[in-house]
């Protein structure tokens, strides 16, 4: 059994790299010869000096990388540290190395500046032992194309063109940019990030569908791949798009790119994942329940610190409220009492003395919940993530903690 005080902690070098990648592969049972040619297609972004592995003499024995992000919170930019590629070698296991590594990550971005840390948990037990509490859904549709009828308004005007990578990009790269900028957790994608979304060549290459408004404005685009269903025994048909992209700048394009992937005439169903909480399809529908919808855990944020978290995003509506943080043991300065005051365009926070009195007493977990705007101050307060101390204050601080959009990110890191 190996002592941790054996075990170095470093980044790993360009020549480690095949070795951290057969370890995560393993772990995440991605040695298989068809994921693998997959992968081949897509570049992996993560560089050797963003990592943070574990080392018994030369052998990488556990893992870890964050991506310098920067997201969209509430509408304002914040810089987080994208979490990625946890693994730990079995012979490894239940020594502590993943604790090692989160808590080193957890100080070197704070050191950083770097307020909070995201991630996509394989499982969200591992991860909230560390301090990260759930930020948003992930949803996803499975739905029969012959179900895709709305119920009412008017038909979009305009038109839809399908575009190669080298003309789409700088189209699209400014759609999302635009579609971004109010939102809530989404990633600001660097060129290495549209690369790994629409590899340029290979049997995995998508689909860029863009539509223009009656202006010839483009005002909306999806991403997606076409594929026959396997194993189908139905008379057809046999084709199933799955999207992994769509943004829309009004709801002219938003239904131009319904009514465009519904011209698919061979295609049986279309999938897909990472849908936004507050997509408007389940509004829109004849028939919603078609859309088949599954929501499960999406993005789990960690605040590193408390004091930048809560002054970088911004805030709807005036209001006040003292928070007490407790129970961080992971990053200690974040325990305390604070004090938010927001005038609907300038928010200010203080941090008060010890022992002052709060509205609301959270853990580090639910306070990324809250501030992400997942989840509201009084449910967190129902089922005991959080101690409400002055009950007659919650409709002020729910109301203070909205977000003009649900948080959601679509992409994989």
């Amino acid at each position: 059994m190996t002592r941790q005080n054996q075990i170095e902690f470093r980044p790993m070098t360009k020549e480690e790299q095949p070795a951290y990648k057969r370890l995560v592969d393993y772990a995440f049972a991605a040695e298989n010869p068809a994921i693998e040619k997959e992968q081949e297609e897509f570049p992996d972004p993560l560089q050797p000096e963003w990592s943070l592995c574990a080392f018994d003499g030369n052998q990488l024995v556990a893992s870890s990388g964050a991506f310098p992000f920067k997201i969209r919170f509430n509408g304002a930019t914040m810089a987080a540290a994208g979490v990625t590629a946890v693994a730990t070698n079995p012979g490894y296991r239940r020594q502590g190395l993943v604790r090692e590594l989160m808590t080193r990550l957890l100080h070197q971005e704070h050191d950083k500046g770097v307020p909070a840390a995201i991630l996509w948990a394989s499982m969200g037990a591992i991860y909230q032992r560390f301090g990260y509490g759930l930020a948003s859904t992930h949803v996803t549709y499975d739905i029969d194309m012959r179900h895709t009828q709305f119920q009412h308004g008017d038909s979009p005007v305009g038109y839809t063109r399908l575009l190669e990578k080298e003309e789409a990009m700088p189209i699209i790269n400014l759609l999302y940019r635009q579609y971004s900028g109010k939102r809530n957790l989404l990633i600001h994608r660097a060129p290495v990030m549209w690369d790994g979304m629409i590899p340029a060549k290979g049997r995995y290459k998508p689909f860029i569908a863009v539509f223009y408004d009656g202006q010839d404005q483009p005002t909306a685009y999806c991403i997606y791949r076409s594929k026959e269903i396997e194993n189908n025994e139905s008379p057809g048909p046999w084709q199933q798009l799955e999207m992994s992209d769509l943004c829309w700048l009004d709801l002219n394009g938003y239904r131009g790119i319904w009514e465009y992937l519904c011209s698919h005439d061979l295609v049986a169903k279309l999938i897909w994942r990472g849908v936004p909480e507050d997509d408007p399809a389940p509004g829109l529908l004849l028939e919603p329940r078609m859309l088949q919808r599954r929501t499960g855990d999406g993005i789990w944020m960690r605040v590193i610190d408390v004091e930048s978290v809560l002054v970088h995003r911004p805030y709807a509506h005036p209001g006040e409220a003292v928070i007490r943080v407790v129970d961080d043991d992971l990053c200690p300065w974040n325990n305390g009492c604070y004090r938010l005051a927001s005038s609907g365009e300038q928010v200010e926070v203080e941090r008060l003395e010890e022992g002052a009195d709060a509205d609301i007493e959270i853990s580090i977990h639910a306070l990324a919940s809250l501030a992400s705007g997942h989840s509201s101050a009084s449910w967190l307060g129902r089922i005991g993530r959080s101690e409400i101390l002055r009950p007659e204050r919650m409709a002020m601080i729910d109301a203070l903690f909205t977000t003009t959009f649900r948080p959601t990110c679509p992409n994989d890191f």
